[in-house]
């Protein structure tokens, strides 16, 4: 159900968020390696200041000359180039943790998914749950008086169905779901904003609801009501970071689990899978954040062969990743049509980068496309030679 563009979305902030802490990683190292060679007023004779100051200059120097070979080659004075090499190795351990932090927080981020999801289809009974202890505070108050509203989400068939689904039930305990630290919310929802609903009023009024308005109801809610109102996206956008770009592949799952329902089959309900084909889509995922970052300067060199007059360092970080990554894929993945990559990279790039940035990918892609399919450098089985001749 999750299909590969969000994929490779996340795969691509995943690698901004890499890149990004890479240049922040060699600030914080280099200050440390600076901070090194400062005169200590309780020791140092501050009129050799000069000497402290190209001491640390050139400390600076090697460490960003050659973090790359990991080694220094140099004559220099052998402290400064014992701390240059310590500040170069620390450098690469500390970037090493990153990279395994922020590729576990992509991993988990498809579990988080799958976890919203299962929070999101629980909503209806979270308001028939309101429903019930408004009319059971009005029964108990002795508050006689007609109300329009007839309390139909207590006995909605619909909402009854998925309290007794069991892949349902099962997966709210086993993923630790619950609304419950939210019930001041869940409460508003439903006085100031279901209760006002035209559509659910209509639905409340009517005697004796058929099961497709019931159905229609809950569907309704969704789709016009949680998935639309801006106070309840606030609110879902403050429980999940990724709200915006997870929002359609969540709505498309919970609409359809819904749509799906059946009264008379048995089960009437099945949940559905976040990713359809697991294996090959978590494999798709990894390969793309991993080879992207293993052959970054390979990548980079390619790049800068077709940027005209341009230093790589003056193209846009986010177009740089959305090459890379497009690279990658047309090299890994041999099913997959190099149309299709440079479409999809194409389409992210109108996303999430500048607003030059469709020519520019379109540009640099097709050349690049073009050089390494002729030189056998990209080749292409079954499905992926589908507009590839």
């Amino acid at each position: 159900m999750l299909n590969r563009r969000i994929l490779r979305v996340k795969a691509m902030q995943a690698l901004y968020s890499y890149f990004t802490a890479q240049e922040s990683l060699k600030d914080v190292v280099r200050e440390r390696l600076e901070s090194q060679f400062y005169p200590d007023p309780a020791k140092d004779d501050f009129a050799e200041s000069d000497k402290f100051t190209a001491r640390r200059k050139t400390a600076a120097r090697l460490f960003t000359e050659n973090l790359q070979h990991r080694s220094v080659t140099e004559e220099t004075e052998e402290d400064v180039k014992d701390a240059a090499e310590r500040s170069i190795e620390a450098y690469h351990t500390e970037l090493r943790k990153e990279q395994r932090n922020i590729r576990n927080v992509m991993i988990n981020d498809i579990a988080d998914i799958h976890k919203l999801y299962f929070k999101l289809v629980a909503l209806p009974l979270e308001f028939a749950h309101q429903e019930k202890l408004e009319k059971d505070k009005k029964e108990k108050a002795h508050i006689h008086k007609e109300s329009a509203w007839r309390w139909h989400f207590i006995q909605n068939p619909v909402i009854d169905a998925l309290t007794k689904h069991e892949p349902f039930t099962k997966g709210l305990i086993d993923l630790k779901i619950s609304w419950d630290e939210d019930a001041d919310q869940i409460r508003t929802w439903y006085k100031d904003i279901l209760k006002a609903d035209p559509v659910l009023i209509e639905y409340q009024t009517k005697e004796q609801p058929t099961d497709d308005e019931h159905k229609e109801a809950i569907l309704h809610l969704f789709k016009k009501i949680i998935f639309k109102n801006e106070s309840i996206n606030e609110f879902l956008s403050e429980s999940d970071l990724r709200w915006t770009e997870n929002k359609a592949v969540l709505k498309s799952l919970v609409v359809k689990t819904f749509q799906d329902y059946e009264k008379d089959l048995d089960p009437s309900y099945e949940m559905k899978e976040v990713i359809t084909n697991k294996e090959d889509d978590m494999e798709f995922f990894e390969v793309l954040f991993d080879e992207t970052l293993k052959k970054s300067k390979e990548w980079d060199d390619l790049i800068v062969k077709k940027v005209k007059n341009w230093d790589i360092s003056r193209v846009a970080l986010m177009d740089r990743i959305i090459l890379k990554m497009a690279l990658t894929e047309m090299m890994q993945f041999h099913s997959i049509p190099v149309k299709v990559t440079i479409n999809e990279f194409i389409e992210i790039s109108k996303l999430y980068s500048t607003p030059k940035s469709k020519q520019f990918v379109n540009g640099i892609l097709d050349v690049l496309a073009n050089e390494l399919t002729s030189d056998g450098v990209i080749r292409k089985s079954g499905r992926g030679l589908i507009d590839n001749k």
